[in-house]
Formats: structure tokens, C-alpha cells, sequence
């Protein structure tokens, strides 16, 4: 049986990474059926319903949606719309071996311009989410995959606040900063994000010669 749990600290790290206001994974069955199975934001309705999706199993493109997502008749008819006015969505096929087994849905109160590296990020979760759903909750080699993504997203949070520092510090490229992270980690043999969390601490960290990746 799928434990929603399982997947909380991965969503919770995924609105975050992507600053949205809810996630919400669906499973849908052979018949096109789709029932919710777990969140992260806004909760949905007090009962969560079986929702007939349009187009069934056969809807396996990503949608982007950056305005106006509430209004759209594919996507009215979901839990979380019924009970929430979200402007922005992403809504990202859950795949395993070549068939859909659910959908994944993130969602922004606001209108938002998707970035191309958030839409890439989201559409990748695809995949393992699929492979959750198609395995079940009590596939420990899922599971563990699912908490190294957690970490990871959460990892990348933390890169990102020291990059934006060290960018405005030293009047650096994004790519300068990542240079310098991984040469202090590597000098030290230190985690990088333990070398980020100095930074964003306020830790007088030496500058090392920063050279641009050829």
C-alpha cells in the first residue's frame, strides 16, 4: 500500500527548489481514473474524489500552464483546484515502462514564467515517481533513491544561497562561485555543502585563483 509519507520530504524539498504553492501526486488506473494519493501545501478537499481525467492514460505529454490553470476544464475538476484558485501549473506524466501510472501536479497561487531549468527539473521526476508508483511504497531501492533526491534538492538550495553571496562578494559568475565551492571542498576535504553553509554563515573563507571551466 502506497504511505504518503514516503514522499513528504520530497515534496516539501520540490516546492522549495521550485518556489510552488502545492504538489499533489495523483495514481490514475486502466480506466483513466485518477485518486489522489498525497501532498504538499494547501490541502485539498475535505474528501478527495476519483476524478475521470481528460484523455484518460493517453495524456502523457508535460503541461505548463502559467496562467489561468484554475479556469482550464482539463484540470478544474482535481481536488485541489475545487478547493484553491492556483494560477500556475505544471503537471508532469508519472511513467513506467512506457505507460502512465499518474500525474504529478505543481501548482503556483500566482502567474508565473516557468524558468527552463525549473521546467527540466520537474519533468525528470517523471520517471522515478512512476517507477514508485508501478513498485509500491515498500521498494527500499525507491525509497532510498527518493531520500538521496531530497537531500540533493535540499543540497542544491543551500548551493544556491552561498553562489548568490560569493556573486555579490567578489563580483563573480555563477560558474566562478560553483569553481570556488568545489576547489575550497576538494583543498579541505569537506562536503561542499558543508563548505556552503560556512559561506551563508558569514565565514571568512580565502579566495582560491578561480579559472573558467574550458
Amino acid at each position: 500500500m502506497f504511505q504518503p509519507a514516503i514522499v513528504t520530504p520530497l515534496f516539501d524539498a520540490v516546492r522549495t527548489r521550485s518556489q510552488a504553492d502545492g504538489v499533489y501526486l495523483y495514481r490514475i488506473d486502466a480506466a483513466g481514473t485518477a485518486s489522489l494519493l498525497a501532498w504538499s501545501g494547501p490541502a485539498p478537499g475535505a474528501v478527495p474524489a476519483l476524478v475521470r481525467i481528460f484523455g484518460g492514460r493517453a495524456m502523457t505529454a508535460a503541461i505548463v500552464i502559467h496562467e489561468g490553470a484554475s479556469t482550464d476544464p482539463r484540470f478544474q475538476v482535481f481536488d485541489e483546484f475545487l478547493a484553491h484558485r492556483f494560477e500556475g501549473l505544471v503537471a508532469v506524466p508519472l511513467i513506467h515502462n512506457s505507460e502512465v501510472l499518474g500525474r504529478l501536479h505543481v501548482c503556483y497561487s500566482k502567474p508565473r514564467s516557468l524558468p527552463a531549468y525549473d521546467a527540466a527539473f520537474l519533468f525528470g521526476l517523471g520517471l522515478p515517481l512512476g517507477a514508485l508508483l508501478a513498485a509500491g511504497a515498500e521498494n527500499q531501492s525507491l525509497r532510498d533513491q527518493l531520500e538521496t533526491l531530497s537531500q540533493s534538492l535540499a543540497d542544491r538550495k543551500i548551493f544556491d544561497r552561498a553562489k548568490g553571496l560569493l556573486q555579490a562578494r567578489h563580483d563573480w559568475t555563477e560558474e566562478e562561485a560553483y569553481l570556488h565551492l568545489r576547489r575550497i571542498s576538494r583543498q579541505r576535504r569537506t562536503a561542499m555543502r558543508e563548505i556552503a553553509r560556512e559561506i551563508i554563515a558569514g565565514a571568512d573563507i580565502p579566495v582560491v585563483e578561480v579559472r573558467r571551466a574550458s
